[in-house]
C-alpha cells in the first residue's frame, strides 16, 4: 500500500478546501465586477429601502453523531431581510443542506427559519460586522421535520448603498431523538431594493 495514498480524513480536508474555495472565487469575482461598474450616486442612509434579498452558498460541516454517517458537503440559503433600525433587521431564511455519504450516496436538509440580526456598527459603514441567531423547521428527505435553531456571524461589505457581499458562518442543532448538530459556513450576495 503507497503511503501517498489518501486516508478518508485527508479527503474530507480536501473536499472541504475545495468547496470553499468554490464558493469564495465567485464572490471575489463579483465584488471586482461590482467595484469596476459601479457608477451611482451615494445615497443617504434615508434613502434606503428596508427590504433586501440574499443569496449564500457555501459548506455544510457535520459534528458529533453526525460526522460519524456523513461527510461535508455544499449548502444554499436565500431570504428576505427587514431593517428594523440600521442596527437590527429580522430575516426569514430557506436553506438547502446536503450531506455525502461514505457510500457516495447524499442525504438532504431543508430549513425554514427566522432570525434576527445586528450589525455591530451603523450604516456609515461599507464593512459591517453582525451577529445573528433564530429558530425554525429542518426537514429531512424522510419529510420529518424538526424543531431548530441557530446561532452565527459574519460581515457584510456595502460595495454600494444597494449592493453587498456577505461572509457568514452559522452553528446549527435540531432534536431528532438527540441532537443533531452541523456547521454552515457561505459567501453570498445581498440587494437592497
Amino acid at each position: 500500500m503507497d503511503h501517498r495514498q489518501l486516508t478518508r480524513r485527508n479527503l474530507r480536508t480536501l473536499r472541504l478546501q475545495i468547496l470553499l474555495l468554490v464558493s469564495f472565487v465567485p464572490l471575489l469575482a463579483v465584488t471586482a465586477l461590482a467595484q469596476s461598474t459601479s457608477q451611482s450616486s451615494p445615497q443617504t442612509a434615508s434613502d434606503r429601502s428596508k427590504f433586501a434579498v440574499f443569496g449564500n452558498v457555501g459548506v455544510t460541516v457535520p459534528h458529533g453523531d453526525l460526522n460519524t454517517f456523513v461527510d461535508p458537503s455544499f449548502s444554499v440559503n436565500t431570504g428576505l431581510e427587514y431593517m428594523i433600525t440600521s442596527q437590527f433587521s429580522v430575516e426569514g431564511t430557506l436553506g438547502y443542506h446536503r450531506f455525502s455519504t461514505f457510500f457516495g450516496d447524499h442525504a438532504n436538509l431543508y430549513q425554514v427559519s427566522g432570525n434576527g440580526k445586528f450589525y455591530l456598527v451603523d450604516e456609515s459603514s461599507k464593512l459591517r460586522p453582525f451577529v445573528n441567531g433564530g429558530v425554525g423547521v429542518y426537514v429531512t428527505d424522510a419529510a420529518q421535520a424538526h424543531f431548530g435553531g441557530n446561532v452565527g456571524a459574519g460581515v457584510l461589505y456595502e460595495v454600494t448603498p444597494r449592493f453587498g457581499i456577505q461572509g457568514v458562518y452559522n452553528f446549527h442543532v435540531f432534536s431528532s431523538g438527540g441532537n443533531t448538530k452541523f456547521s454552515t459556513v457561505q459567501g453570498g450576495v445581498r440587494w437592497r431594493f
